[in-house]
């Protein structure tokens, strides 16, 4: 059976920068494709990434970030609040680290 929408994002939190570069790196090497929105927003840095069913639990052991799961609307809410730094942050910020 297949769903009708897409699988909610899921949101990682991080406090630091180089832990977000260690998260966004791992990402790119596990799965290019993958799309990440990044903010800032209350001096911490929150990543947005799309991730089918199939992939959620690799991508939950790559990222060394806290988890908040599905959490569209707190996205949103730093997206709007904060500063937004990018809509594809693994394609972005993954090939430069990695490469």
């Amino acid at each position: 059976m297949r769903m009708k929408s897409p699988a909610q994002p899921l949101v990682f939190c991080f406090a630091d920068a180089s832990s977000l570069c260690a998260a966004v790196q791992a990402l790119y090497r596990m799965r290019p494709q993958l799309a990440a929105g990044l903010t800032l927003g209350g001096g911490r840095y929150y990543l947005c990434v799309q991730a089918a069913l199939r992939d959620r639990q690799a991508v939950k052991r790559v990222c060394p970030g806290s988890c908040l799961g599905a959490a569209p609307v707190l996205y949103s809410y730093w997206r709007e609040h904060g500063l937004e730094l990018s809509r594809n942050a693994i394609k972005e910020l993954g090939r430069p680290l990695a490469g």
